[in-house]
């Protein structure tokens, strides 16, 4: 089906109505927006009616559990029952030999041999994985190029070329890999540019499509920090709080760690540019003391009261007469 005359959004509602299968990808170790942005279009996807598998080639962690959803990641697409068996592993060039497979009492062995001088492939090397799936369409959320997808995309080549595949992102390098593109740099994060995407599709919210939305906003642009921080990111945001978003903990302030030494306020320094100059100040008075004890007795003068008559001019009288 030929839609090049059509704008994004409606080549994206004409190929979600011709689609009954629908497989959703995430790329490897994908940040917390694009799982949030993921989870809820495969919610979405499946409250009207689609068979929605949503993958990722890395197992999701703790970081990922308050999503609403988060189980039902797959870390490999055998849930589009694939029929054909894919086996891997590394490879370089020039390494194999040769390539040939017998049956032995029913038991069908596929033999590789290695080129002499090259390292033996051992069980430990060896993955596997399913391919051909009965998948009408593909939308992959925050991956810049297929290789994003690591052996998801590596082991079934073919399935993402024959299939329909719509490309959702904001990365400015992603490399409009899709038969519909739906890239904008200009988003803070994939989760707002989902959160558009459903307004103008007429998807409804439900409260756990919002909440995993809400997240996804809210860690893609850091708390609203972010320089790509809009009026379009308040608006997602206030359009998920609407549709009975929850806020969820996990962007609460890690608290202070508990001390048990008591808390000493310090005195505040003297601002010169605020604090009046008020001149030098005196040096505080000190008293000093005797290091001896003072006794009573010691206060007293020792000399006699002086006699009346100290002032008056003295007559001296010799013992000689002259």
């Amino acid at each position: 089906m030929t839609t090049t005359n059509l704008d994004p959004i409606n080549q994206f509602r004409s190929s979600l109505e011709g689609a009954k299968s629908i497989l959703i990808a995430n790329r490897a170790n994908p940040s917390l927006d694009q799982v949030a942005a993921s989870l809820s279009l495969y919610l979405a996807l499946s409250a009207i009616g689609k068979q929605a598998t949503l993958v990722c080639p890395t197992p999701m962690t703790v970081e990922f559990s308050h999503l609403v959803g988060v189980d039902n990641i797959g870390t490999s697409i055998t849930g589009t029952s694939g029929k054909n068996l894919v086996i891997s592993f590394p490879y370089q060039e020039g390494s194999i030999e040769k390539v040939s497979y017998n049956i032995e009492n029913n038991i069908f062995n596929l033999v590789i041999e290695p080129r002499e001088g090259f390292p033996v492939i051992t069980s430990d090397m060896i993955r596997y994985a399913q391919s051909g799936g009965n998948t009408d369409l593909i939308i992959t959320i925050g991956i810049a190029k297929l290789t994003d997808l690591d052996n998801l995309y590596s082991s079934n080549q073919s399935f993402f070329t024959e299939k329909p595949l719509i490309n959702i992102d904001n990365q400015s390098q992603n490399t409009r890999f899709g038969r519909v593109n739906i890239v904008d740099q200009n988003s803070a994060s994939v989760s707002e540019l989902v959160t558009s995407l459903f307004s103008r599709l007429g998807f409804n919210l439900d409260s756990d499509i919002a909440t995993n939305l809400l997240s996804g906003i809210t860690t893609g642009c850091q708390n609203f920090t972010s320089n790509l921080t809009s009026v379009a990111t308040f608006e997602s945001a206030a359009i998920c709080l609407r549709n009975g978003a929850r806020k969820i903990g996990v962007h609460q302030r890690t608290p202070l760690p508990k001390t048990t030494t008591p808390y000493k306020p310090q005195p505040t320094p003297l601002n010169p540019f605020t604090t009046p100059f008020t001149g030098s100040k005196p040096l505080p008075k000190k008293t000093f003391t005797s290091q001896l004890p003072v006794t009573p007795s010691s206060r007293e003068s020792t000399h006699p009261e002086t006699p009346p008559d100290w002032l008056k001019p003295k007559i001296y009288k010799g013992s000689t007469l002259l």
